[in-house]
């Protein structure tokens, strides 16, 4: 018989479990399916790299700077970071899955560089929506 009288926590446990320690690694095949959708994630990504490249390229060095050119230069830094670090991230992640048995012992490297990149990923992609923000303020501000 269930008590719920008793509101003691004499059933739970600390709440912290370490699944560092117990995690096995296994190697196996990505799905024909995930390979297709990573190549054209990567394909979308490359595409994404050569267009803010040549944004880079042009307002960097061809056109005279003004404040909204910088907040538009600095969004394509931004993107083409992101995007740098989306490709970094799936050619490690389809290099670990197809050499896996031979990279055996850098998991654990492997590991801390996603972490990195994960990081890394949503520091730009704020930044880009904040540049995005402040582009569509300044924009509404300049019609009013």
């Amino acid at each position: 018989e269930t008590n719920t009288t008793d509101l003691s926590l004499n059933y739970m446990s600390s709440g912290y479990v370490h699944y560092g320690e117990n995690i096995e690694y296994e190697c196996s095949r990505p799905s024909h399916g995930l390979m297709v959708f990573a190549g054209v994630c990567m394909g979308i990504s490359l595409c994404g790299l050569v267009g803010n490249g040549i944004v880079m390229c042009f307002l960097g060095f061809h056109m005279k700077q003004n404040p909204f050119t910088v907040y538009i230069l600095n969004l394509a830094v931004a993107d083409f970071s992101l995007l740098l670090l989306f490709l970094l991230l799936l050619l490690a992640t389809l290099s670990l899955t197809a050499i896996c048995s031979y990279l055996y012992n850098f998991v654990s490297f492997y590991i801390d560089f996603v972490f990195l990149v994960e990081f890394l990923c949503h520091f730009f992609d704020l930044s880009s929506l904040g540049l995005l923000t402040a582009v569509s303020v300044e924009r509404c501000i300049s019609v009013l």
